[in-house]
């Protein structure tokens, strides 16, 4: 069967984290800005967070899937940690800061407050949509 071959299953997880991530933490995002109750249309946000969300689940899906296919690490703290990872590695490669600025750390304090709750919820939604592609090729 074609999922059997873990370079497939790779590509599925990680198109699973690229195609549902970014939507998700629009949804959260506009949600934890309080705009579900003032009936904002969330569409800017879903419609947005494929510009900055998608390196983010591109790089938390190969990291899951990684973990889940070679390293045989497939429970819930993966995903949480690959999130961490991948806004950690976001914020040093695209923040354009010397990092002996005495404001390096606010800034990350400050990106980490708005990126990091959308970032884990959509790491943990499609790390539960992909956890039969984790799975070892005998079960």
């Amino acid at each position: 069967m074609l999922f059997q071959n873990r370079v497939w299953r790779v590509l599925l997880v990680t198109a699973i984290f690229v195609v549902v991530g970014p939507p998700v933490g629009g949804v959260v995002s506009w949600m934890s800005m309080g705009a579900a109750f003032s009936l904002r249309s969330p569409v800017p946000f879903v419609t947005g967070s494929y510009g900055e969300g998608m390196i983010l689940a591109l790089s938390s899906g190969l990291i899951v899937a990684f973990a889940g296919l070679w390293l045989a690490l497939r429970s819930w703290p993966v995903p949480i940690v690959a999130a961490l990872v991948s806004n950690a590695l976001f914020f040093v490669l695209t923040a354009d800061m010397d990092l002996s600025r005495a404001d390096y750390v606010s800034a990350l304090y400050n990106m980490g407050r708005v990126f990091l709750p959308p970032s884990i919820v959509a790491a943990l939604v499609c790390w539960f949509m992909a956890r039969p592609l984790l799975r070892a090729e005998g079960q």
